[in-house]
């Protein structure tokens, strides 16, 4: 049983790590390098993110967003050299983290680029329990419960949303059967229909010709 739950705790506790070279372009090309991750809501995140030293005229500009029909925003830093958010997701959607190189005017466009170091934690992988174990002069056994305790909470929601998709998945398959059902329903009566129509329509053109 504890296996299942720290397996469970490690789909939850994602940590998405990557590095990239991000080529400069003119602000008027909009040219962006978008990264994203599935998260459900209430889900507490960190993301961070730093910009490697390199050719002179770039400028690294940072937006993030969700997909969500409100999209929400989370946070924003133009010429940034190194940045760290920290917010709690507002709707179950892929939360999309957009980096921009700026080419400055007046510098050619050689193919200079920027390494960008990026990392995106959520659950309890996102939480500062060095921070809260000095905060609240948590001893290490006490630590590691608190530790556990917010896993547990984060697999209780994930279960919780699990729970709801699948209760609203069930109801919209019901629906479409009922419609499936409905339409066969008419379907037949519109068959049955024309057969009859069809009976009459001979039976009446074969009196007429006095064939019956």
């Amino acid at each position: 049983m504890k296996a299942f739950f720290l397996a469970i705790a490690a789909l939850l506790a994602v940590v998405t790590a990557i590095e990239f070279d991000l080529q400069a372009a003119p602000e008027a090309t909009n040219m962006r390098r978008c990264l994203s991750q599935w998260l459900p809501r209430n889900t507490h995140v960190k993301v961070s993110a730093k910009a490697l030293p390199g050719f002179p005229g770039q400028k690294l500009n940072m937006e993030i967003h969700d997909d969500s029909p409100h999209l929400n925003q989370y946070g924003a830093r133009k010429q940034m050299d190194e940045v760290v958010f920290r917010f709690d997701t507002q709707a179950h959607a892929n939360v999309i983290v957009c980096f921009q190189n700026v080419l400055e005017p007046g510098y050619p466009s050689d193919g200079r680029a920027l390494t960008v170091q990026f990392t995106m934690e959520s659950g309890a992988m996102a939480e500062d329990f060095h921070r809260l174990q000095q905060d609240e002069k948590l001893k290490p056994m006490e630590l590691e419960l608190r530790r556990l305790s917010m896993t547990l909470d984060d697999i209780q929601d994930e279960l919780q949303y699990l729970k709801q998709r699948e209760g609203a998945l069930r109801d919209a398959n019901e629906h479409m059967n009922g419609r499936v059902k409905t339409f066969s329903l008419f379907s037949i009566a519109v068959l049955i229909g024309v057969a009859v129509y069809q009976v009459f329509y001979l039976r009446h053109f074969f009196q007429q010709k006095k064939l019956i």
